[in-house]
C-alpha cells in the first residue's frame, strides 16, 4: 500500500550475470550488424566513386592528349619550332611522343607503354594512348599519363576508411546507449521483484512471529493470546488473498451476484477495528444497506487494502471515517498524506512511496484492478500531514 513520503534516493542498480549477458548480446549483434552494413555502403561508395573517377580521368587525359595533338599538327602547319617540353599540358600531367615504331621521341613517362590499349590503368596510373598526331613532326603516337590518379584514389581510400571509423565510433555509442536503454526496465522490474520478495519475506514473518510468541507463552489460552493469534492468521490469509488475486488469477467469475455489500464491510470491521486499537485510532463508521453486483470475496478484498492502508499510515491516537451511503464509499484518514508529485504513481504495482513503513507495493494496485473490473469510479484527495480520503462511487 502506498501513502508517500519522500522516496530514499536509489543507489545504482547493478548488472546481474544473465543482464550482464543479454546486454553485450544485444550490443554485439547489434554493433556487428551495423559494421557489415557499414563495410557494404563503404564499398558500394568506394566503386561508385572509383567509376566516377576513371570516367574523369579518362576525360582528363583524352583532352590533354588531344591539345598536345593540336599543338604538334599546328606548329608543323605553320612551320615553327616546338619545344617538346614546354607543351602546354594540365598540371598533374606527364607525356611521351613517339614515332612509327613506337620509339620515344620525348618522353616523361617511364616504363613500357602498352600501344594496343587506346586506354587503361596500370598502378592506378591511368594512360591514353593517341595516335591523332599521324606523322605530324614524325610523332605517330602521343601518350598521357595521370600520375595524380594514384594519389586521388589513395586519399579516397583513406577517406572512405576514416568515414567508415567514424560513423561506426557515432553507431557504436548510440548502440551502447540503446542497449543501456533496452536493459534499463528489466533491471527496474528485477529491482522491484527483488524488494517485493524482501518485503513479502519480512510482511509474513511478522505475524508468525507473533503467532510463534504467543504460542510459547505460559498462558497460551489466554484472551490475549487468543486475539493475537487470530488478528496474525488474519493477516497471513490477507496476504495469501492479495498473492493469489494478482499472480493465480483467482478471480471466481461464477460467484459474481448482487449482494448487499454493507453487510460484507461490516463484517470485516471488527477485525479492522482490533488493528487499529494496537495503534490506539479510532475508527468511525457509518454504513447503510447498499447492494452491488460483484464477488464477495473481491469486494471484501477491495474494502481490506483501503481500510488496511488508512490504519498503516494513521498516526497513533488518530482517527478512521468509513461511510457508506447512497451507493459511495468513503474512507477518511488524518494519516501522513501523499505528496503531488507520487500521486500519478500510487496504483503502479510494486511502487511504495515510502519506506518507513510496512507493505509491498500491491495493495492499491488490487485496489485499481478490482474498481477497473467492475467499473466502479476511483477518485483520492490527499494533503500532506492532514489526512488521505479514498471514494468509491458505485453508481458508476
Amino acid at each position: 500500500m502506498k501513502h508517500a513520503s519522500k522516496p530514499s534516493k536509489e543507489s545504482a542498480i547493478v548488472l546481474t550475470k544473465d543482464e550482464k549477458r543479454t546486454f553485450l548480446g544485444f550490443l554485439g549483434l547489434y554493433l556487428g550488424s551495423s559494421l557489415l552494413l557499414i563495410i557494404v555502403i563503404g564499398y558500394f561508395f568506394y566503386d561508385i566513386q572509383m567509376k566516377q573517377y576513371n570516367e574523369l580521368a579518362l576525360s582528363k587525359v583524352e583532352n590533354n592528349a588531344n591539345i598536345i595533338t593540336r599543338q604538334i599538327i599546328q606548329s608543323q602547319m605553320q612551320n615553327t619550332s616546338l619545344h617538346l617540353e614546354n607543351m602546354k599540358i594540365e598540371k598533374g600531367f606527364k607525356y611521351g611522343l613517339y614515332n612509327d615504331k613506337k620509339k620515344p621521341i620525348y618522353t616523361q613517362i617511364k616504363g613500357q607503354i602498352d600501344f594496343a590499349k587506346k586506354f587503361y590503368r596500370e598502378k592506378n596510373n591511368i594512360f591514353y594512348v593517341d595516335n591523332g598526331a599521324v606523322g605530324h613532326l614524325g610523332v605517330y603516337y602521343v601518350v598521357v599519363k595521370d600520375s595524380d590518379f594514384n594519389i586521388s584514389i589513395s586519399n579516397l581510400l583513406n577517406d572512405v576508411i576514416v568515414g567508415i571509423l567514424v560513423l561506426y565510433i557515432i553507431i557504436a555509442l548510440i548502440g551502447f546507449f540503446l542497449a543501456k536503454i533496452f536493459i534499463h526496465p528489466i533491471q527496474i522490474q528485477r529491482e522491484k521483484l527483488n524488494n517485493f520478495i524482501k518485503d513479502t519475506t519480512h510482511e509474513l514473518n511478522t505475524p508468525l512471529s507473533a503467532i510463534l510468541l504467543c504460542v510459547d507463552t505460559k498462558n497460551f489460552f489466554s484472551e490475549e493470546n487468543r486475539e493475537n493469534i487470530k488478528i496474525s492468521a488474519k493477516k497471513i490469509s490477507n496476504i495469501y488473498k492479495n498473492l493469489t488475486y494478482l499472480f493465480l488469477k483467482e478471480h471466481q467469475e461464477s460467484l459474481i451476484h448482487n449482494t448487499n455489500v454493507a453487510k460484507i464491510l461490516q463484517s470485516e470491521l471488527p477485525y479492522h477495528e482490533q488493528l487499529a486499537k494496537k495503534k490506539n485510532i479510532m475508527i468511525n463508521s457509518s454504513i447503510e444497506p447498499t447492494f452491488f453486483t460483484i464477488n464477495d470475496e473481491d469486494f471484501s478484498r477491495l474494502t481490506s487494502n483501503l481500510i488496511l492502508n488508512a490504519i498503516k499510515y494513521t498516526r497513533r491516537n488518530g482517527a478512521i471515517a468509513i461511510t457508506l451511503k447512497d451507493k459511495i464509499l468513503m474512507i477518511e484518514d488524518n494519516g501522513i498524506g501523499i505528496e503531488k508529485s507520487q500521486q500519478d504513481k500510487i496504483y503502479e504495482r510494486y511502487y511504495r512511496a515510502t519506506q518507513n513503513e510496512g507493505g509491498f507495493g500491491l495493495g492499491l494496485n488490487i485496489v485499481y484492478t478490482i474498481c477497473q473490473k467492475y467499473k466502479i469510479k476511483i477518485d483520492f484527495n490527499s494533503k500532506i500531514k492532514k489526512g488521505t480520503t479514498f471514494t468509491l462511487d458505485f453508481n458508476a
